[in-house]
């Protein structure tokens, strides 16, 4: 269970998602999020699976911002 998983979380995570992703559906990825207290970004171009692609400028600053904390 997703519960379950999360109870076994030690580090820190950052879940990027597109919102408009037809191909893997993000709201699993954003219950998980939730669960262990992740950092989200969510990527809502109409770029959908290619959203990492379209908003890379955004990816690049939220790892970078993730990781320099």
């Amino acid at each position: 269970s997703l519960e379950k998983a999360a109870a076994a979380v030690r580090a820190e995570l950052l879940v990027v998602v597109g919102v408009r992703d037809h191909m893997v559906n993000p709201q699993p990825a954003l219950d998980f999020a939730k669960l262990v207290g992740a950092r989200t970004v969510e990527l809502k171009s109409d770029c959908g699976h290619l959203s990492f692609n379209c908003e890379q400028a955004t990816v690049i600053q939220a790892i970078s911002q993730f990781l320099e904390n």
